[in-house]
């Protein structure tokens, strides 16, 4: 039995998908689980199903910090009617591939292939959600390899002041960490077991789909174990919502003549792409550094200035990340604060023409991917607004007051490097 959310598939029919593919639809099942596909273009016969979990690393608390990361690392592992190397072993003799992602609000196991198996690969995802085995030998190996992708990560600068970023800007939930430290608790199977209970329940459970019709689907996810999940099996998993807090981290690293420096900023999260783009550090001519004041800035004082953004369900961040040579960072992020408080803040009508346009290419380029799209999918399904051409026209109108009060708001602040020589916050101007 399924019940089709006509409203959403409507809402999505006009929400200009910047794709050759067809219109989004989003469907749910008799046990509550949410179905969306979107079929792919008429000569393809490539697809794409992930299973999504709303249970990212927000949702973690003291007791099992770090859980999040162990789960997507199970992905694909032993259940009890499939090995791993059957599993492994039967993706590649049909061509499929296997990935596995984590975000701070999902968990997101994907099978890339053609049509044909996706009858196949749905079984799989239902046998991954209802019986993964969890057993000790198995999280033994996940977590040296956990261990390693954290280790990457606190090795890359960028990475850690993105991190820091989320952490002194939310605190719990969103800030916490997607790695599990070394200090994380959950040390067994059985601790990775008991979070992925209370996150398999079938209300954060979405199956999204390219290149497939979602009445076929559905029908697929109704046959599978995914039919076994229910809403009542274990408690469920909580997150604070997202407040913004505010607050300073500074990572001290004495050991690279090159320091970073994060600014972010609290915004609604449907204009942080285009408010990152207003930043203007984005290089978008492989011969030119860009006509932004702050891309101008960076070609002459010889420092790097990146723009990022985060659009989350309840929260969005724009800001820059600079990095320039210990010596001079200091006077690098008071020159980017000055500019972002003068020229982006109060931006020229020209200045947030280009961000519009850059907004429409990125949101246009990525929903043409199938990585895009099954983003697209996912916010879908769990009942958010994801970024189309239509979101971000009805924006622009606004975006130069939004810019205005976003910019001149005290921003959180993350340093790596010598706190010696590092900017305060409270020192910019904000």
């Amino acid at each position: 039995m399924l019940r089709s959310t006509k409203a959403v598939a409507a809402k999505a029919a006009r929400a200009h998908y910047a794709s050759v593919a067809g219109t989004p639809t989003v469907l749910s099942t008799a046990n509550g689980i949410k179905v969306a596909a979107m079929p792919g273009p008429a000569d393809s016969s490539l697809a794409s199903v992930s299973l999504v979990i709303n249970s990212g690393s927000r949702f973690e608390t003291a007791d099992n910090a770090g859980a999040a990361h162990f789960l997507k690392a199970f992905a694909f592992r032993n259940t009890q009617d499939r090995t791993s190397f059957r599993t492994v072993r039967e993706a590649e003799l049909n061509g499929a591939t296997l990935t596995a992602e984590a975000t701070r609000e999902n968990i997101t196991y994907t099978v890339q292939c053609f049509q044909d198996a996706v009858p196949y690969f749905v079984d799989i995802l239902g046998d991954i959600a209802a019986s993964t085995k969890f057993t000790e030998h198995e999280f033994r190996d996940i977590a040296k390899l956990v261990a390693f992708e954290s280790l990457a990560a606190r090795s890359n600068p960028v990475a850690r002041a993105i991190d820091g970023v989320h952490q002194a800007a939310f605190r719990s939930g969103l800030g916490n960490s997607l790695y599990a430290l070394g200090s994380s608790p959950v040390t067994t199977g059985d601790a990775v077991r008991q979070y992925a209970q209370a996150a398999l329940r079938a209300s954060r459970v979405a199956v999204v789909a390219t290149g497939v019709d979602a009445q076929a689907l559905a029908g697929l996810v109704g046959e599978s174990k995914l039919s076994l999940l229910t809403n009542s099996a274990a408690a469920d998993l909580a997150s604070p919502k997202a407040k913004f807090t505010g607050g300073v981290q500074q990572i001290y690293e004495s050991a690279s003549p090159v320091s970073h420096y994060a600014l972010a900023f609290a915004s609604e999260p449907g204009v942080s792409q285009a408010l990152a783009n207003l930043l203007g550090a984005q290089k978008r001519l492989k011969w030119s550094a860009g006509v932004s004041p702050l891309a101008k800035l960076a070609r002459e004082e010889g420092f790097g200035v990146e723009a990022f953004s985060f659009a989350y369900s309840d929260a969005g961040l724009a800001g820059v990340l600079v990095s320039a040579p210990t010596a001079q960072i200091k006077g690098a992020v008071e020159k980017v604060a000055a500019i972002i408080r003068k020229d982006v803040a109060a931006a020229a009508p020209e200045a947030v023409q280009r961000a519009v346009a850059a907004t429409r290419l990125d949101v246009a380029e990525s929903l043409a991917t199938q990585q895009g799209a099954i983003n697209a999918l996912s916010k879908l399904a769990f009942g958010q607004r994801p970024c189309t051409l239509e979101s971000v026209d009805e924006a622009a109108s606004s975006l130069a007051q939004t810019a205005a009060n976003v910019f001149a708001s005290k921003p959180v602040a993350v340093s790596i490097g010598l706190s010696q020589t590092t900017a305060y916050v409270d020192t910019l101007g904000f």
